[in-house]
């Protein structure tokens, strides 16, 4: 007990910065068309400790999300104790000719599928942010967040059965490997958010999966 209460500290700082942020992105196919989801919301605790007025989150979160998704999809923020943020839930048809709903979508090339992930549009992007200004202590802190905070993938096995490796591609011909885990219907894809920084060496806006 004397143990634990040496490293409670430290038990507690690593849960408020993997608590922080929780992102999920998930695709499956039913009924002839692609179910598409987002969830992405910050801790409220982490917010009010850096100062961020809570009564102006969402209309922040507008501006940043507004046009990004097509008018069909449902959005519902999210507003509890702990946590705020958004939802979307998009169905869309792939034969689709609407070029916002098209850019969501899997596109399938030979033994490849290539996932969008839009965690990391430009305007959203971690590496927007002017990390190359900053200290080397501001830069330990902000990676040190990154990498324990982690973006979640879910790809149903309706559209790919078997994952072979998923990677995210290098610029230099050095691609990133993306873990891979087997949830049972589906298949979860865990990105660090710290290669988020690493944009001009990674194309991060989509997710390359070779299937088996």
């Amino acid at each position: 007990m004397k143990l634990f209460c040496k490293f409670l500290p430290f038990l507690l700082v690593a849960f408020i910065f993997t608590s922080c942020l929780d992102y999920v992105q998930a695709i499956s196919y039913r009924n002839g068309n692609y179910q598409i989801y987002y969830k992405f919301v910050m801790s409220r605790a982490f917010l009010e400790l850096s100062g961020v007025d809570m009564s102006d989150v969402f209309g922040e979160l507008d501006k940043e999300t507004s046009g990004d998704f097509p008018p069909t999809a449902e959005c519902k923020k999210i507003k509890t104790d702990n946590e705020i943020g958004y939802e979307f839930r998009l169905t869309i048809d792939p034969r689709t000719t609407d070029e916002t709903e098209k850019s969501f979508l899997p596109k399938i090339s030979g033994n490849k599928c290539y996932i969008p992930f839009i965690f990391d549009e430009e305007e959203n992007s971690f590496a927007d942010t002017d990390f190359q200004n900053m200290d080397n202590d501001e830069k330990q802190i902000y990676l040190v967040f990154l990498e324990s905070a982690k973006c979640r993938v879910l790809v149903s096995k309706s559209i790919i059965p078997f994952v072979e490796t998923a990677f995210f591609e290098g610029t230099g011909g050095q691609n990133y490997s993306i873990p891979v885990f087997d949830y049972g219907e589906c298949y979860a894809l865990e990105i660090p958010c710290d290669v988020l920084v690493e944009k001009e060496n990674i194309r991060t806006d989509r997710i390359v999966i070779i299937k088996g």
